[in-house]
């Protein structure tokens, strides 16, 4: 074989893969918004809910879990200082926390959750989904989940919605300036 065609070949192949990969995670390649995932969840009430709720709100989106230590801790205090600067500006923000860890994130246990920390604001919503509804929402949002051990890892991210459900602004490790999201 002619050793100058390995490389477009390498290149076709990875072309053919790269477009299989959001198919392969469970996203539609067409979906470029949160509200045409069609994704359900149940909230911290124990009611249904469907991501489209918040169409033509102003939604700030992120994923945790209850048992996390660590990131999660980083990514509810940063919650909640763009509460605060929201408040101070008369921004109104929706604020959607969905499980990373379902199975242990029943609705009572985010109940329980919000209670103990006095995060009761009737603009948060926690809400928890099937395995499959979490990994293509993570995937959506760009939110890396892994196991390590008995630990569930993940990345740090909070996203702003626009009115259609595309993301826009977003906080992670490296720039956490809350003012973005406003």
């Amino acid at each position: 074989m002619d050793r100058a065609l390995l490389p477009s070949m390498r290149r076709r192949r990875l072309l053919a893969a790269a477009a299989l990969l959001p198919v392969v995670r469970g996203v539609p390649a067409q979906t470029a918004s949160a509200y045409g995932l069609a994704l359900r969840f149940v909230d911290d009430r124990g009611q249904p809910r469907e991501l489209a709720e918040w169409r033509g709100r102003p939604v700030v989106i992120t994923m945790a879990y209850g048992a996390c230590r660590s990131v999660c801790t980083t990514t509810l205090r940063t919650l909640d200082a763009l509460q605060v600067a929201a408040d101070r500006k008369a921004v109104a923000l929706d604020f959607v926390i969905a499980s990373i860890d379902p199975a242990e994130d029943t609705p009572q246990a985010w109940a329980d959750y919000r209670r103990t920390r006095g995060l009761t604001r009737a603009n948060w919503t926690f809400l928890s989904g099937t395995p499959a509804a979490t990994r293509v929402l993570a995937h959506f949002l760009g939110i890396r989940v892994w196991r390590y051990d008995e630990h569930v890892m993940h990345d740090m991210r909070i996203v702003r919605l626009g009115p259609d459900g595309a993301p826009g602004a977003s906080l992670d490790w490296q720039q956490r300036d809350v003012q973005r999201l406003l």
